[in-house]
């Protein structure tokens, strides 16, 4: 199972102003928060990992939940608005903070958070500015988009077709369970093409048939459709490679049960500063003839 105890983060308040907290009003300006806590060796919110680097999907789940909390205790979102990524943005510019071992990893970030869009009182989008620290080195920053919006009625879909997953050593992962994606289709020119497999019950991962594909679910297919396009366009090794940058473009909603698909069209490989490997990647899910989201990622090989 991948289920397991999530890791504890606390969060502080650091307002630069406490004026609408002593008379009990929602927010109007921007708020600063700090996370703060320690990571799981091998785990993480899609699943376990096994490889060079930490997984950096901790970030999705923690900027979600933060900014959700956020959004409904300090600027009056109303709690019935689920909140859903609009903009997710991830920079590691220093990818050797990221390297994983044996020893006890503290992770700090640090959140500028600014209302949007406000109708009737309260924002319908959170604007996130996010500086992530491990062991107080600073090497990553996180921007985001966080929409509340009402709850769109969808219909149970057709169920999609029997695929078989890749294994998850191509996607940088341990388990089967973890893996959302199919056997893909490869063209001459690097182009790829593979199914989505959204399992129905898997925490953080999963939803049931009709229901919108989570988040995280969504950051992940682009997460393994890249290290798996750049493992079989260009020959890097997913264990010893990461995702440093990602900017993610939500044009609509997944439903979770109906076909989908990840397309994944490698650039040209090149090498860092220090001789490292790396390939942009430009990526787009899409359910049918709809886009889903519109993404952009490089990936980088330690060595």
């Amino acid at each position: 199972m991948l289920s397991a105890p999530p890791p504890a983060f606390h969060l502080v308040h650091r307002s630069p102003s406490w004026d609408n907290l002593a008379v009990d009003t929602p927010s109007r300006g921007d708020e600063r928060f700090t996370v703060s806590g320690e990571l799981p060796s091998g785990r993480g919110p899609a699943g376990p990992h096994d490889g060079y680097f930490h997984d950096w999907q901790f970030l999705t789940e923690l900027v979600r939940e933060t900014g959700s909390f956020v959004g409904y205790q300090h600027f009056g979102v109303a709690s019935y608005l689920p909140a859903q990524f609009s903009v997710f943005e991830l920079e590691l510019h220093d990818p050797a903070a990221w390297r994983a071992d044996d020893d006890r990893t503290s992770v700090t970030v640090d959140l500028r958070v600014r209302p949007s869009q406000v109708l009737d009182g309260a924002p319908h989008r959170l604007l996130l500015d996010c500086a992530v620290l491990l062991n107080a080195r600073p090497c990553a920053r996180v921007r985001a988009a966080l929409g509340f919006l009402v709850p769109m009625p969808v219909h149970t879909p057709d169920p999609a077709g029997p695929a078989v997953a890749v294994r998850p050593g191509d996607v940088g992962r341990v388990s089967a369970e973890s893996v959302l994606l199919g056997t893909p289709m490869l063209s001459s020119h690097g182009r790829l093409v593979s199914p989505v497999l959204i399992p129905g019950e898997l925490p953080g991962l999963g939803a049931p048939p009709g229901r919108p594909v989570p988040d995280l679910a969504l950051v992940e297919v682009v997460r393994q459709a890249s290290l798996l396009c750049a493992r079989l366009s260009c020959g890097l090794r997913p264990r010893l490679s990461t995702t440093t940058s990602l900017a993610v473009r939500r044009r609509g909603s997944a439903v979770a049960g109906a076909p989908l698909h990840c397309t994944a069209v490698p650039g040209t490989l090149g090498v860092d500063a220090q001789g490292h490997p790396c390939v942009p990647v430009t990526l787009t899910v899409h359910q049918g003839s709809r886009a889903v989201l519109e993404a952009t990622s490089e990936v980088y090989q330690a060595a």
